[in-house]
Parts: structure tokens; sequence; C-alpha cells
């Protein structure tokens, strides 16, 4: 039992707790730190839909179907924050590249449109 009064247990959980801060950001780091998990984690933060109101008009079907679209959106915030407060450099580089991928697709998009009209 930790006894907030002990000042060793309270150092003690102190200790522990940035063991494990250094450890989620060493942890991001290492998935952030390559193209492909850049990749994976932009498209988890896709399904979680985080850029969305998650309002679903209608009864209680809609509402069962907003209070789980709310819970993946949570944890897709969450996610952010932690990718925000540990790899921000890394965290930019994934969005520059989602846009970068998200502009090369809508490209070849229209040029198989061009190519199917002519």
């Amino acid at each position: 039992m930790h006894d907030p009064n002990d000042a060793r247990q309270v150092r003690q959980a102190e200790q522990l707790e940035k063991l494990e801060r250094q450890r989620v950001a060493d942890d991001l780091g290492e998935v952030m730190g390559s193209e492909p998990g850049r990749r994976f984690v932009n498209g988890l933060l896709g399904l979680c839909n985080i850029r969305s109101d998650g309002y679903v008009p209608g009864g209680p079907e809609a509402q069962r179907h907003q209070d789980y679209m709310a819970g993946r959106r949570s944890i897709g915030i969450e996610l952010l924050s932690e990718l925000e407060r540990y790899a921000p450099h890394l965290t930019e580089l994934m969005t520059e590249e989602a846009r970068l991928m998200q502009a090369e697709a809508e490209l070849a998009d229209l040029i198989a449109e061009e190519q199917n009209d002519g």
C-alpha cells in the first residue's frame, strides 16, 4: 500500500512514473522513427475519426452508435496527445507525409480519369 506521507515511497512512485513516461517516449519514438510506423499510426488515427464531432442524429440505436464512436475518438485523441508530447517533430512529419500521399493519390486518380476519358 502506498503511503503518501512517506517521502521514500513518494520518491519511488515518482521514479516509477518517470520511468514509465520515458518508456512511452522511447516506444513512440521507435514506432514513429520509420515511415511505415508513421503510416500505421496515421491509419489508426484515421480509424478513430478524431476530426469528427461524433454527433449521430436519431433515436436509441443512434445513441449507441454515437457512444461507440465517442470511445474510438477518445482513444485517438489520447494517442495524438501522447504523440505530440513525446514525438512532436515526428508527428509533424507524419502529417506532411500523409498530405503528400493524399495529393499523390488524387493526382493518380485524375490521371486515370483523363486516360479513361481520352
